[in-house]
């Protein structure tokens, strides 16, 4: 952008008086100026940035502005203390930008920008495609059996169409981008990081190297539950110098992990229902079973039972002698077998 938003009353501020009756006062407010004017150069949300990886430094602004090393260094740290700039990790950046560069008109200019570009690429796309006819010749060119009764206006179309895929593919790229790194943040402090600024450090550090670095601090708070006051400059100074800690497993790895987990849940889950579906059935068919038993037949396996207890438990064990008695004919059943018991005919009999 080539402008920058100043109030008609900036020299009548508070901070701005603070400045002019302190040291170098009246060259400290033109730096402030000449700040506010090389962020609006820099394109980069109120970041002062040369490049994308190389931000202004304390000579590099000395050299810019034409003011002595000294005074620079001077008015960065009043501009920091009076939070005017934040200075975390190297970068200096101006507090509340929009308030100096509207970051609607800001977007505005962008879009104009983009599609300047597609209009550009269109006509580039349009020049290739409509065949060259000689001033001289009467004839139209010679066109193949494969491009007959096409058109440069269905041309025209076609790349119209491919121009506005490629947009629609790198808007959904950013919000997609955007949405992942909301992931990644997301139960930590850092999920107060306006998308303004995530925005900004995309376009400072690149997309790759944002997101492992959102995912590296976030990760680092979820282990640590450290409070911070400036979740923005907590990200930014991840963003600049990135260590990997050794603890840390990436988010693809982290997923797939969770993931097997969630299927051995699954299947524990399903196993134990399948469990518990066939212990149901057989403790039916076995109830079913022994609901046939003739009463002598179920009164020997009583005794069967019984005989397997203490005679002291007698009187206390009704219910369980019974049970027990149950499983003995069941056990029958299932071995095919005759007469634990002395005949009982206990063979087991297929339903229906």
């Amino acid at each position: 952008m080539d402008w920058v938003k100043v109030m008609c009353n900036l020299l009548d501020h508070r901070k701005i008086k603070m400045i002019r009756k302190g040291p170098e006062g009246h060259t400290l407010v033109l730096l402030w100026l000449l700040l506010l004017a090389e962020a609006g150069k820099s394109n980069r949300g109120g970041y002062l940035m040369i490049s994308d990886n190389l931000p202004y430094t304390p000579e590099t602004i000395g050299m810019v502005t034409d003011i002595p090393l000294p005074t620079v260094r001077l008015g960065l740290q009043t501009f920091s203390r009076l939070d005017m700039i934040d200075q975390e990790d190297g970068v200096v950046f101006i507090k509340n930008w929009s308030r100096y560069q509207s970051e609607e008109k800001l977007e505005a200019r962008r879009e104009a920008d983009r599609k300047r570009k597609q209009r550009q690429r269109e006509h580039e796309r349009q020049r290739l495609l409509i065949p060259h006819v000689s001033p001289r010749s009467n004839c139209p060119p010679e066109m193949s059996r494969d491009s007959a009764g096409v058109t440069s206006r269905d041309m025209v179309d076609v790349t119209s169409r491919d121009v506005t895929s490629e947009n629609r593919e790198d808007g959904r790229k950013d919000e997609t981008t955007l949405e992942h790194l909301r992931l990644l943040l997301s139960g930590t402090p850092l999920s107060k990081v306006p998308d303004s600024d995530l925005v900004a450090f995309r376009k400072v550090y690149g997309d790759s190297q944002v997101e492992q670095a959102a995912d590296v601090a976030a990760e680092t708070l979820r282990r640590s539950g450290e409070k911070i006051a400036n979740p923005s400059g907590y990200l930014r100074s991840f963003c600049i110098s990135l260590t990997i800690p050794g603890w840390y497993i990436p988010y693809e790895a982290r997923r797939a992990a969770a993931f097997e987990r969630e299927q051995r849940k699954s299947a524990e889950i399903v196993d134990a229902e399948e469990s518990r579906r066939k212990e149901r059935a057989e403790t039916a068919a076995r109830n079913a079973f022994w609901e046939s038993l003739s009463e002598p037949d179920r009164s020997k396996y009583v005794s069967a039972a019984r005989s397997e207890f203490p005679v002291t438990f007698a009187s206390s064990l009704t219910t369980t002698y019974v049970e027990t008695a149950k499983f003995l004919a069941w056990e029958d059943a299932l071995l095919s077998r005759h007469d634990r018991v002395g005949g009982a005919d206990v063979t087991v009999h297929s339903e229906g």
